[in-house]
């Protein structure tokens, strides 16, 4: 079975890794585990902000067809403080100054206090996150602990461009959102589209 690949989208620059993944997947990708999705569907990214955001893990882990039960989420020193919502049946813990070797960022955890989440389930956890300083596309790695059979998955992995033995996108790409600077977010405007894809082109 072809399986989905982990994406970050917003309302305003779904034409970002999003377009990609989509027709990759209408041809056939390569194999991979549930999605690590991130949606900001009502207010832009923007520089220095706080919004709202959804993590979505769309079903169990890469092999196995294991429950999902516990998910992890890492923010790095560039994020400001991050809040995890209330999700029924599991519990979460926000652990600041856990991210990477450098001071700061944060470490989300949730860990399910039921039954382990179905594999073809969906499991939606909301945040709030304050965004990066500075513009450009930031990753948030994502790992997945499943039950029956025990597995990790860990989404980490760089999208690029296909090389020889490197698929694009990767079996485990890294979730990516693009933070635009205050001066293009909210209504459209000449050039915007081209403005946000010259900013998203930048790795932070």
């Amino acid at each position: 079975m072809s399986r989905r690949h982990p994406v970050i989208r917003t309302a305003a620059t779904a034409f970002l890794l999003v377009t990609a993944f989509v027709a990759t997947l209408a041809v056939g990708a390569s194999p991979a585990g549930a999605h690590a999705i991130v949606e900001i569907q009502d207010t832009d990214a923007v520089v220095g902000r706080t919004s709202a955001m959804t993590l979505e893990i769309q079903h169990g882990c890469i092999t196995g067809g294991g429950r999902t039960v516990g998910v992890v989420a890492t923010f790095a020193p560039s994020f400001g403080t991050v809040t995890a919502g209330t999700v029924p049946g599991w519990s979460s813990a926000v652990i600041p100054g856990t991210a990477g070797a450098a001071a700061g960022g944060s470490t989300v955890t949730w860990t399910t206090t039921s039954a382990p989440q179905p594999f073809s389930a969906p499991l939606r956890l909301p945040l709030t996150v304050r965004w990066p300083k500075q513009p450009g596309s930031y990753g948030i790695a994502v790992s997945q602990t499943c039950s029956d059979p025990t597995e990790e998955t860990v989404w980490a992995t760089p999208v690029r461009p296909a090389t020889v033995g490197v698929p694009s996108p990767p079996v485990t790409p890294l979730a990516t959102v693009c933070v635009l600077p205050k001066r293009l977010a909210g209504t459209a405007s000449t050039g915007r589209s081209a403005a946000i894809r010259k900013v998203c082109a930048i790795e932070r």
